[in-house]
């Protein structure tokens, strides 16, 4: 479990500076109260952000995500995607939704992070129920501007 833990926090320190202690209070209440949360994503760059884009489209599989390069909070660090851990194996929103204990602690995890002024995609008319973003009032268009993105491909 502590491989967990650590990799969690690693990805947590992967966040803007200003929502690492707001992100690492979530974490450290929910492992106080046994909510064996899992940080899936942290940061991601824009090149795996086009990876992720692709499959479902390009590259078989399922859509892995709705947003293209720049214009996802995860490429600028202003986002967490989190799953629920049972022994050494992750449940996602599909696997917890049927059992009222593990769903009651997923939303325990959503209600942790809008408390701390997190926006939970569990609200979202796209419904990503294991994320969670933290914009500090920026607009992603507008974070996409200032990136000054030169390359067509993004």
């Amino acid at each position: 479990m502590s491989k967990f833990l650590d990799v969690s926090m690693q990805r947590i320190n992967t966040l803007n500076t200003k929502l690492i202690p707001s992100a690492t209070r979530v974490f450290e209440r929910c492992t106080k109260e046994k909510i064996p949360v899992y940080i899936v994503w942290g940061s991601r760059t824009f090149e795996q952000q086009d990876l992720l884009f692709r499959f479902g489209r390009t590259i078989p599989g399922p859509i892995q995500t709705l947003h293209r390069p720049g214009f996802s909070a995860h490429n600028y660090g202003l986002a967490l995607d989190f799953c629920l851990l049972y022994g050494n194996s992750v449940m996602s929103w599909e696997e917890v939704y049927p059992r009222d204990y593990w769903r009651n602690k997923w939303l325990r995890v959503v209600r942790y992070f809008e408390e701390e002024g997190w926006e939970a995609g569990w609200r979202w008319p796209s419904f990503e129920p294991g994320h969670v973003e933290n914009l500090m009032g920026n607009k992603l268009i507008n974070l996409y501007e200032q990136a000054n993105i030169g390359n067509d491909r993004f």
